[in-house]
């Protein structure tokens, strides 16, 4: 016999969708077309250039649903010296509100990356900063140089400033390839 502690946790959909911003790329496709129905975003980048224009994408979750704490899978194809997850500093920023409302990450306060492929799970990448980059250090798991490899993915679990406005995801890129094939899919979207 099994027993459950905590939270039960609501799979997001496009009702909990209050808005989706793109800038610098197309959107392949959106709807409750992920795993068990949830809603899923790819995102095309279109552009890349160092110092612009970037190209990000930015869900923002309406409040039908109140939530504090938010978990979403990653995935990506390509690379970029600069990138952003969800950081106030960060690219693609006419796509929406870059720091999205979410509470600084900090690991010490319950903020995690997990069930990484071909990006955090590799030592040599374990000591950069998991929201935010723009080097050419060969700690940057998703830099030309260093990467290990397509597609990159982890899950991201990060906590709502339930002070502000609405709240959701944000990711974006420069200093990048893109075109066709080099995407962002956000998925697997749950808020509790």
């Amino acid at each position: 016999m099994a027993t459950t502690y905590g939270i039960a946790s609501t799979l997001v959909t496009t009702a909990n969708v209050n808005l989706v911003g793109i800038t610098g790329g197309t959107t392949i496709s959106a709807g409750d077309n992920g795993p068990l129905g949830g809603y899923q975003i790819v995102f095309q980048h279109d552009t890349g250039g160092c110092g612009g224009p970037d190209s990000g994408v930015y869900i923002e979750l309406n409040d039908s649903t109140p939530w504090t704490y938010i978990t979403w899978e990653w995935v990506g194809i390509g690379v970029a010296s600069c990138w952003d997850f969800t950081h106030s500093s960060g690219f693609g920023a006419g796509a929406g509100p870059t720091a999205a409302n979410l509470i600084n990450y900090d690991e010490s306060a319950g903020d995690m990356v997990s069930r990484s492929y071909n990006s955090w799970e590799y030592p040599q990448f374990q000591s950069h900063s998991k929201v935010y980059a723009c080097d050419n250090d060969s700690n940057n798991f998703f830099h030309a140089g260093y990467q290990v490899g397509n597609p990159k993915s982890f899950f991201m679990k990060r906590r709502r400033n339930s002070l502000l406005s609405y709240a959701g995801i944000h990711h974006g890129r420069s200093c990048n390839n893109y075109g066709v094939g080099i995407t962002t899919t956000i998925r697997n979207i749950r808020i509790w």
